[in-house]
């Protein structure tokens, strides 16, 4: 696991032929979605953005939109009329919506 034995050779030789592949600079892969989320709104938003978020999103989608300079809005769970009135109220440069594609714990 590259988190606990480092990145090694192997693990540039893969993100390279996947950047190379997609035609982009550079690819960073992740051992987990909960890493990937930890880092992917800090790095895609600034604090002129706004993130809008499901109030029972997963822990790690939680962790990473806390980690992220954006504004956060949380609307209340599969609340589509809540979500939008968050997004016609904000002047977020962009807006992200983000959200699980499951919720695993209430079965929906």
């Amino acid at each position: 696991v590259r988190f606990i034995c480092g990145t090694q050779d192997i693990h540039k030789t893969l993100e390279d032929n996947i950047a190379r592949f997609h035609g982009m600079e550079d690819t960073i892969l992740y051992a987990s979605c909960f890493d990937a989320n930890a880092g992917i709104f800090e790095a895609l938003l600034t604090e002129e953005d706004g993130l809008f978020t499901d109030s029972l999103n997963h822990a790690s989608i939680i962790d990473g939109v806390r980690l992220s300079k954006a504004r956060r809005f949380i609307y209340q769970h599969m609340d589509m009329a809540h979500l939008e009135e968050g997004l016609s109220k904000s002047e977020a440069k962009t807006k992200m919506i983000v959200t699980d594609g499951v919720f695993s714990m209430d079965g929906d």
